[in-house]
Parts: structure tokens; sequence; C-alpha cells
């Protein structure tokens, strides 16, 4: 016997852990001290974007065979990449109870398949005690039961997820008590008019929208706030009780936005790309970093350092200045100009 094979079985599992899944369950060939070892890991990884439709069907006869049989008492990581339509929404439920039953704590699923009965998610997954991270990224349906209860949750990425109704979004996000990120890109199929955020521990907040929405959001808790419109749309804003936001990047390229920039004035970091000022009335007192992106006029900078009392850095990217230049002058720090390629 050799001297990797005669470690016990947690050291051997150890090493294991540090290699691809796939090279993992490959060792299972090299004989019977290593034919059920891989059974042990608590990090799994299957799938690939990359994947023929031939090695699609042997991933799926080899998880329908084996991850019934997995043998960790709990599943630190799931995460599966699925790629055009070759799985079918049953076999992709019955993987996530298995995992579910592990007691996961994060699971990431990627689909590429946008199909219109896209749902993967069995309801077991809602109720998910141990679950802290769910990211679900392409056709995944979201489709919340009335019983909905994930008091571990804490991270939330949902991105190009279609909705089964207008409020799913807000049922999952009322049955998340300690969630603290989320991040939620909406696409055009969504089936979403308006987005609701109301999530009292909430830290993080992410936003990206391809077409025209109502934003309510209330987010008492809130420290950082992203929003990004990908095509230059109007939005209507419904925004409360952010008194402890720090930092926001905001990229909205269209007229009004007052509604927006009155929530936002406790910031100590902002980064904004606009064409137009903000009316009077609001001062940024806390404001220490201040960026701006591209089409922005002197009439905004003028506004901005005029409602900014703390501004200690300015930065100006555009597309077409190339310099960078280091300004000092009375009240500020420093000022930098930047090229936008950079």
């Amino acid at each position: 016997m050799d001297r990797i094979s005669g470690l016990p079985d947690e050291v051997l599992v150890k090493i294991l852990s540090f290699v691809p899944t796939k090279v993992a369950v490959s060792t299972s060939i090299l004989s019977k001290r290593w034919e059920f070892l891989w059974m042990w890991l608590t990090i799994l990884k299957f799938g690939s974007k990359r994947y023929s439709e031939a090695e699609f069907k042997r991933l799926q006869c080899f998880l329908d065979r084996n991850l019934p049989l997995h043998r960790a008492p709990v599943i630190e990581s799931f995460r599966l990449v699925l790629s055009d339509s070759h799985f079918k929404p049953e076999d992709i439920r019955m993987w996530v109870v298995v995992a579910v039953s592990r007691y996961i704590r994060e699971l990431k699923i990627y689909s590429s398949h946008y199909g219109e009965k896209q749902n993967i998610l069995p309801s077991s997954l809602y109720t998910c005690k141990s679950l802290v991270i769910l990211k679900l990224d392409g056709g995944v349906l979201l489709d919340v039961p009335r019983m909905v209860c994930l008091p571990s949750l804490k991270t939330l990425e949902l991105k190009g997820v279609r909705y089964f109704k207008q409020g799913s979004l807000q049922r999952l996000l009322c049955n998340c008590p300690v969630l603290e990120d989320l991040v939620v890109n909406l696409s055009h199929h969504d089936n979403m008019g308006k987005l609701t955020v109301i999530v009292p521990s909430l830290q993080r907040l992410s936003l990206s929208t391809p077409s025209s929405r109502e934003f309510v959001i209330d987010t008492p808790s809130l420290l950082s706030f992203q929003l990004v419109d990908r095509n230059d749309n109007s939005h209507t804003f419904l925004i409360e009780n952010m008194p402890k936001l720090r930092e926001a990047y905001i990229n909205v390229p269209f007229a009004d936005i007052k509604s927006l920039i009155g929530s936002i004035t406790s910031v100590k970091r902002l980064a904004i790309s606009s064409e137009v000022g903000y009316g009077e009335g609001f001062i940024f007192n806390h404001l220490e970093e201040l960026t701006l992106w591209n089409k922005y006029s002197s009439n905004l900078l003028v506004w901005f350092l005029k409602n900014s009392p703390n501004l200690r850095e300015l930065i100006l990217v555009s597309e077409t200045d190339v310099m960078r230049i280091l300004v000092c002058f009375p009240g500020y720090n420093r000022v930098l100009f930047l090229n936008a390629c950079c």
C-alpha cells in the first residue's frame, strides 16, 4: 500500500477537498480504499458551461445514482452549473432535495435555459434552517410557496431569475429575518414591474434593471447601496429609512432622481453617473469622497461642491480625459482626473 492510502480517512478527505469535485470523484477507481472517500466531501461542484450534451448526460446519471448515497452529514456548499435544456426540472429538484436533507449551508445554481417551466427549486428549500447563502443565476423560476422560513439566510443573489408572480420576491424577503446581503439583477422576462424590498436587517443592497421600474425600498440598517440602469430608463422611487447608509453607487442617467438623491444624503462615499442636477434642498453633510462618472456637467460639479461641505476627495472620470492630475486647494484634499478606460 502506498503512503498516501495509509493516511486516516479524515486526512484523505481533506486532501480531496482541495481538488475539483470531478477529480475527487475520479479517485474512486484507484482502489477499494478510495472508492467511497469522495462521498464525505462537504463542498460539491458539478457541471460546466462548456459541457457537451453527452457530458451532461453522464453527469445526470452520476448524480441520480450517487448523490442520494452521499455520506457527509453536512454539505457546506453545493453548486450546479447547467447549460441549455439537457436537464429535466424534476431531476434538479431531486438533487436539491438531497442537498437540503444534508443541512446545506450554501447553494449556487446557474442555468442558461429560459424555458417556461423551469421550477427547479423544491418546497423544502424554502424552509431550510441551515441555509446561509443562496445564489441563483439564469433561467430559474422563483415560485415561493405559502410556507417560507429561512432563519439563517444572510446572503441572497438573484440574477436573471423569473418570478412566478408579482409578490414572489417580497414574500421570500419577508421570511429572511437575518438577511444582510441582497443582489437582484432583473431581466426583461422577470415578470416584475414593481420591486419591493422591505428588509429591516439588510446591510448591503445591489439592484440592476434593463427596463423601467417602480422601486419601493425600506431598509433601516442599510450601509451600502448600488443601483444600475442598463438601458437609460425612467423609474419611480419610494425610498425611506436609510439613516445608516455610508456608501452608494448610482448609475441611472435619466432626468429626475430627486426622490432617490434625498434618501442617500447620509453617505460618506458616493459614485454617480448622471447628466443633470438634482434641485435645491439636498445637503451631503457627511460626504467625504465623490466620484462623478462620464457625462457629468460643470453645473453638476458645482452643485456637489456647493452642497458637500466636508468633501475631502473628488474623482472625475470621463471617456476622453487621459490626464491624471493631483490638485490641492482650500477645503479639499485632492482632485483626480481619470481616463474611464483605466
